[in-house]
């Protein structure tokens, strides 16, 4: 498998684990969760583009694989060019160093696994 469907793959993963989670006895918690981070989510002083811009660059400092693939996905869906993806993963880069540069390649993939996704 190359890595781009790895990517693919790994939002699939995550969607399928948070929907089981949602069946489960920890929907309620699931759902207080789900509640949280769409307000959170939503327009204000900051646009969800951007918001998804800076969870890009979060998830690269966490290492998180699902995370990056998620919210470059998310990102794009909401008007991100890849460039501004690019340009946010590098101030993940200025802040965690080469850690998170070894990870750019992922969010490379992720763009490519995502860019014609529009919803």
């Amino acid at each position: 498998m190359n890595h781009v469907q790895a990517m693919r793959e790994a939002t699939d993963e995550l969607a399928a684990t948070l929907e089981a989670l949602s069946k489960s006895d920890a929907g309620p918690t699931l759902s207080a969760w789900r509640r949280f981070t769409a307000a959170a989510h939503a327009d204000g002083a900051l646009t969800r583009k951007h918001k998804e811009l800076i969870a890009v660059a979060t998830s690269i400092v966490k290492g998180c694989e699902s995370c990056i693939s998620y919210h470059v996905k998310a990102a794009i869906a909401h008007g991100a060019s890849s460039a501004e993806i690019v340009e946010a993963a590098f101030v993940a880069v200025i802040m965690d160093g080469g850690p998170a540069l070894a990870h750019m390649g992922l969010v490379l993939d992720a763009i490519e696994a995502h860019k014609g996704d529009s919803h």
